[in-house]
């Protein structure tokens, strides 16, 4: 299911759709991007950086790990998020941890439905945009 935000990190930013991955289980609030949103942001190529190994779906994979390098932003609330920059996808991926830090309520995943915990607005799911 996936929702539209804005993402900022210094002076860039970029609207992107995002998948909200309940499976990405995270400690922190994680947001997972592919290269390609990395470039966009001035994120890629890292200047200083932590490399992490996490196991995936797809087995294990090395990322590179930047702590509360991205703003994020859905329908005028605004968090911080660690990027995890993963080689290997082509959507961006926001963890249950920033999910829930956001107040992401999914109702129903097929349909595409959810609504913001302290809301009773009902809303569609984003059109997924792949980034390769």
């Amino acid at each position: 299911m996936g929702v539209r935000i804005r993402l900022r990190a210094s002076d860039r930013e970029l609207e992107a759709s995002a998948l909200v991955n309940t499976g990405f289980e995270t400690p922190a609030p994680d947001l997972a991007v592919p290269v390609e949103v990395a470039k966009r942001l001035g994120l890629w190529p890292p200047r200083c950086a932590k490399l992490v190994s996490a196991d995936t779906g797809g087995g294990e994979v090395d990322m590179v790990y930047l702590e509360a390098a991205v703003e994020i932003y859905l329908e005028g609330r605004r968090r911080i998020a660690n990027a995890l920059i993963n080689p290997f996808i082509d959507e961006v991926l926001i963890s249950d941890y920033l999910a829930s830090e956001l107040g992401i309520v999914i109702l129903d995943p097929r349909r595409g439905l959810w609504r913001f915990v302290d809301e009773d607005i009902v809303r569609n799911s984003a059109e997924p945009q792949r980034w390769k």
